[in-house]
């Protein structure tokens, strides 16, 4: 696969995730609706269920008729009738029996042998077997589409190589080049949007907060390497927690927050650190102050500078020095949060 269809295939997976996140209120509709919820590393479902189920787990089997089903995993093997709706988000999804309703799914490979309504499925490689049947309409996106069923209403593939040996009522093939650059367009343009309103915001928290930005400058003054180094590692280690802590239907809320803790923290270590770099050139240039103007423009010309930086049309250049930045930012925070609160500080304020 070219490096287009991974990025394709990347955009398409993190739309299908946030859709999912939009509609899974609307799966939701009915007040007598009951969920049952199952998690583990090997599950299968070998009785009858009469609710729907959403499902965590590194194997999933359903062997027996469930309501509907929602199931984030490694592998999922579908062998028994839905009486609803599939969600699946997995390395392999495979579908061996019918699907009343619709099937949305997202993965590296996608199989399904079945019959079904409709189907929204975003894969590295798809496959509509010859005893597959899709009543009214599929929207399909991958690498590779193989397609040996009968699909009543329409078919909209997008994709590079496409291959229809079966029945389609209306057939309907996009190549990907010309959505990969459309998608570059809207993506560049979030980009710049999202630029200026961290600029905005960096001004207005450096206005509200010139205190706090430079005990961080403080911070990052005795040893910028090390604030780099242990940034970087609680970067890493955030990661790992907030993965681990998601894992578990009862850690879920965990990593949620833990997630937007890491989030927020990583933008203001950008930002801090352009706070910084433009308070040191001012000082070169024999401009020292502490007013409010002089932190804004301070600030201003950091932050130009690193987004400059960040767009140098150098391979490797701009991810790398957003690494090192975002990283120096985060330790620095650390260092500064936690002189913070150690007791001689406590004593001082107290005093």
């Amino acid at each position: 696969m070219s490096q287009n269809d991974k990025t394709f295939s990347m955009i398409l997976l993190s739309i299908f995730c946030i859709t999912a996140l939009v509609v899974l209120p609307y799966i939701v509709h009915d007040s007598s609706f009951a969920l049952q919820v199952i998690s583990g590393d090997q599950i299968a479902i070998r009785e009858p269920v009469q609710d729907e189920v959403m499902i965590f787990g590194e194997t999933v089997s359903i062997d027996a008729p469930v309501k509907g089903a929602m199931v984030f995993a490694n592998n999922i093997y579908v062998n028994a009738f839905i009486d609803g709706d599939l969600l699946a988000a997995a390395r392999l999804v495979e579908i061996n029996s019918n699907v009343t309703g619709k099937i949305v799914a997202a993965a590296s490979d996608v199989e399904l042998f079945g019959k079904t309504t409709n189907a929204i499925v975003a894969a590295n490689s798809i496959h509509f077997a010859n005893t597959s049947s899709i009543t009214n309409d599929a929207y399909v996106a991958g690498a590779t589409i193989k397609q040996d069923g009968i699909i009543s209403g329409q078919l909209k593939a997008m994709t590079d190589n496409f291959v229809n040996n079966g029945t389609v009522g209306d057939l309907q093939v996009i190549k990907q080049e010309s959505n990969l650059q459309d998608a570059k367009g809207w993506l560049d343009l979030f980009n710049f949007l999202l630029a200026i309103g961290l600029g905005i915001l960096g001004i207005i928290l450096v206005k509200l907060f010139p205190n706090q930005f430079d005990a961080v400058r403080s911070s990052m003054k005795k040893s910028v390497i090390k604030n780099t180094v242990v940034g970087f590692l609680l970067i890493i280690l955030s990661v790992i927690v907030i993965v681990l802590s998601a894992v578990t239907v009862v850690g879920i809320p965990v990593s949620v927050f833990g997630l937007m803790i890491l989030l927020v923290g990583l933008m203001l270590s950008s930002l801090v650190v352009s706070f910084i770099i433009g308070k040191k050139i001012l000082e070169l240039l024999g401009q020292k102050s502490s007013r409010a103007i002089h932190n804004i423009s301070s600030f201003i010309i950091g932050f130009v500078i690193l987004n400059l930086l960040y767009i140098i049309p150098v391979p490797y250049v701009g991810p790398i020095v957003q690494v090192i930045v975002i990283s120096a930012g985060f330790g620095s925070i650390y260092y500064a949060i936690r002189k913070s609160r150690s007791p001689a500080f406590e004593q001082n304020v107290n005093t």
